[in-house]
């Protein structure tokens, strides 16, 4: 609880800073006091502070002393951290550490983290120079979305230099100025440039999409529709994009998946795509920079292949149209391949309880009778091939690679930092729902360890250096596709000279296999599809959602 507390030789003294006033009527003051509504006796007050924030001063049960903060500021949220919020108009102001922000219509009560950039939500209250609080008053109307983009190769989000054009020419916004661009007029920043002098430069096309000379994606030089916001930090110079949600998703459902791919699929794909977005505005992952996502896999690739009619259409016959569940968008997880079986979030340690719609089951073929969490079971599982089921015909279906003791010796002790020598057996310790090993024992000539995560199992053993057997020919990969996966020992009579990794699937195994909803588009509707891999969701439109 955010109080001070004073005390004198005769009475208690409390100071509650920071305290929302939500009515005054016979001489009670009716307080939101961090999340309890209160009720004090008081005297007659000279101003009605009502909707106000105070600090109020309690002897007794009774108030004896009110301090109104009546200097509001409003406008959009630029960025926010634990040390202070950027507001549009404004500039940065340090947060009170006693900040507080209140819900206007519900005694809620949140911090600094709730905050979400790109929309202005809240008045925030200054005094003394500092944000000490803020009453939210508007529900989140959803339909920007602020993108960070990342170096050449998804590698950082700080650039030495970042470079700039129009065909049009652009607006150039430096604090309280601004300048035109002639069209095609380059534009140069790098952290000497003055124009960060006065904060964060916006960048606006005068029609069209402005070019990032300074990136290189699978388009080549990209463009990006919206604006541009380019920010000095002390690492490097940030850039944000703002962009409309259904503009953005154009350039995203065809980086995530083929615009080959049948129209119903590529309509699932949008409506993931969009649902994701949706449950990203709210997680402060980069709100510190002004964003809510960057433009890798970490969220969703963006802008990396080209639009395409087909996946322009599937975003525009979808537009609007999330998943929920229970009245709440749903995180749509999704990933390329599946090998005939998904899995749940027990797969990153959680509970079915909380993500109930991700199940995992059989995709496509007929239910084999196997419980895949044995060992035995799901190695006869792997091993074996069924016609029906929706991703056979995928490249990484199934896919098989043998590396010798030297190899993955020498692989896992780079990308783990574990060193256990020459290693001598690797033993699946725990399968979670659908097959996926999330526990795995190594044992070395020099020691032995424990691989505890789906992301570090994959790491730990893909060789990009070893041919990687598929359905389709020989690849290579730095991780393994998928911890669908079993691992035997490679001998030539009693002497150990490997191990050979059989597995199948490519990605997580969560939710949505990308080229089985292909498979299904087939003979399915969109909606079904949904419904099979995010089971009791509800095709909503977004306007009709919640949003606070």
């Amino acid at each position: 609880m955010i109080k001070s507390r004073y005390q004198d030789t005769s009475s208690e003294i409390n100071l509650y800073k920071n305290v929302y006033v939500t009515n005054i009527e016979d001489n009670t003051i009716t307080a939101n006091m961090y999340g309890n509504i209160k009720k004090f006796n008081t005297g007659k007050i000279a101003e009605d502070v009502t909707g106000c924030l105070c600090d109020i001063i309690v002897e007794n049960g009774k108030i004896v002393g009110v301090n109104t903060k009546t200097d509001v500021v409003s406008g959009k949220v630029l960025s926010v951290s634990q040390d202070s919020v950027e507001i549009e108009g404004y500039g940065s102001v340090k947060l009170d550490e006693d900040f507080i922000m209140y819900e206007k219509e519900n005694s809620l009560i949140s911090n600094y983290s709730s905050i979400i950039v790109g929309y202005a939500l809240q008045d925030f209250i200054v005094a003394d120079g500092e944000v000490c609080g803020a009453i939210k008053n508007k529900p989140l109307q959803a339909d920007n979305i602020r993108v960070i983009i990342k170096t050449s190769g998804f590698r950082d989000i700080f650039f030495n230099e970042a470079v700039f054009c129009a065909d049009s020419g652009m607006i150039v916004e430096t604090g309280e100025e601004s300048y035109e661009t002639a069209p095609g007029e380059m534009v140069v920043f790098n952290p000497d440039t003055e124009d960060f002098n006065e904060g964060r430069i916006k960048l606006i096309p005068k029609s069209g999409e402005i070019q990032f000379q300074s990136v290189n994606r699978g388009v080549g030089t990209p463009s990006y529709g919206g604006t541009i916001e380019v920010s000095l930090y002390d690492e490097g110079i940030v850039i944000v994009n703002e962009v409309g949600i259904e503009d953005y998703l154009k350039k995203v459902v065809p980086s995530e998946m083929p615009s080959g791919f049948n129209l119903e699929a590529l309509k699932c794909q949008a409506v993931c795509a969009r649902s994701y977005a949706y449950t990203e505005l709210s997680n402060n992952y980069y709100s510190a920079y002004g964003a809510h996502i960057d433009d890798s896999i970490q969220f969703q690739v963006y802008n990396n292949s080209q639009r395409a009619e087909s996946t322009d259409t599937a975003v525009d016959e979808t537009a609007g149209q999330v998943l929920s569940y229970n009245g709440e968008v749903v995180k749509t997880y999704y990933y390329s391949t599946s090998c005939g079986s998904t899995t749940d979030v027990t797969l990153w340690g959680n509970t079915t309880e909380n993500y109930p719609y991700f199940v995992a089951e059989c995709v496509g073929g007929v239910d084999r009778g196997l419980t895949l969490t044995v060992e035995s079971e799901f190695n006869t599982f792997i091993k074996g091939e069924n016609e029906a089921d929706y991703d056979y015909d995928c490249t990484l279906y199934r896919w098989s690679m043998e590396e010798s003791v030297k190899e993955i010796s020498e692989g896992f002790a780079r990308s783990t930092g574990k060193n256990v020598g020459n290693i001598t057996d690797i033993e699946v310790l725990e399968r979670v729902n659908g097959g996926a090993a999330v526990k795995v024992k190594v044992t070395g000539d020099k020691g032995e360890t424990v691989i505890d995560s789906e992301s570090a199992i994959r790491a730990a053993f893909g060789n990009a250096n070893v041919d990687m057997n598929t359905k389709s020919g020989t690849t290579r990969y730095a991780n393994l596709p998928s911890t669908f996966c079993v691992f035997e020992k490679v001998t030539e009579g009693k002497k150990l000279t490997g191990f050979k990794i059989t597995g199948g699937g490519y990605g997580h195994g969560i939710g949505m296999s990308q080229n089985a909803a292909n498979k299904m588009a087939e003979s399915m509707t969109y909606a079904q599809i949904l419904e099979f891999f995010y089971r009791g969701t509800t095709l909503t439109l977004i306007s009709s959602q919640d949003n606070d």
